[in-house]
């Protein structure tokens, strides 16, 4: 499998309802946090300080920066005026947005130096990042939290390409829940990846779910697979019947000239 990768661009783009923001930590300073902390607020300095290695904290604060420094340039405020939150499920969001401005969506993801935000004025969005080479005991995996047609969609891979095969579908059901904002309330194995090849495409119920329906219908939202790096894959969900044109932003160097 080899999803396709976005035309990323470094710099701000013309408005588009959806876009999705990468900031890779292993090309900043030295020092990422010195970067990141003009981005931040102190509340989200203290919840970095609690966790144990550098990589976690670097990684907390720069999810937060993204969201503040693209949400600030849409509602012409500083980052440090907006207010984030929590929902029920873990899932981050706006807590008041400023007055008549639009209501923004967004999401967060990370793994290892890659760290992406989904962002839309339009509707909500979920994203996910995986390593391709995330060490996986794939088939037990899948008996857990995969339908039975998509660990027959595994198994009819090359056995050197189940784990990945694997990852990719763990990516969109993961991007989905983040999405409808129910985290693991919704179990994964009640959603189920429709493929076109190797790779997804969209989603429904899975059949168990048919005789009760769910509050949010896995066939109401679109899904695009992508490449976050060579090694990292990733998937975006939106809650669109007819996907929107997308921008693709590496925030790397808008980051540090704003953490200057």
């Amino acid at each position: 499998m080899d999803l396709a990768s976005p035309a990323w661009t470094s710099s701000w783009p013309e408005a588009r309802p959806v876009s999705v923001w990468r900031l890779r930590l292993d090309a900043l300073a030295d020092d990422p946090a010195a970067v990141l902390r003009p981005l931040t607020v102190p509340s989200e300095h203290e919840r970095a300080r609690r966790y144990q290695f550098a990589a976690d904290r670097h990684r907390h604060l720069a999810g937060r920066a993204l969201v503040r420094l693209v949400l600030s340039r849409r509602y012409d405020c500083t980052p440090d005026a907006l207010s984030l939150t929590t929902g029920p499920h873990g899932k981050p969001t706006l807590q008041d947005s400023p007055a008549d401005g639009p209501r923004f969506h967004f999401n967060i993801a990370h793994t290892g130096p890659v760290v992406v935000a989904a962002i839309s004025h339009t509707q909500p969005v979920g994203i996910d990042v995986e390593p391709r080479t995330r060490s996986v005991d794939a088939a037990a995996l899948a008996e857990r939290v995969f339908t039975a047609a998509e660990r027959t969609q595994c198994r009819s891979r090359p056995p050197s390409h189940r784990r990945t095969a694997f990852l990719h579908m763990w990516t969109c059901k993961e991007a989905f829940l983040k999405a409808t904002g129910e985290g693991l309330h919704r179990p994964p194995e009640t959603i189920e990846c429709i493929v076109d090849g190797p790779t997804v495409t969209a989603f429904r119920d899975a059949p168990a779910l048919r005789e009760s329906p769910p509050s949010a219908p896995a066939a109401r939202w679109s899904v695009r697979p992508f490449r976050a790096t060579d090694n990292v894959i990733g998937a975006l969900v939106r809650k669109d019947a007819i996907p929107a044109p997308i921008a693709w932003v590496d925030a790397t160097e808008i980051v540090t000239r704003r953490g200057e």
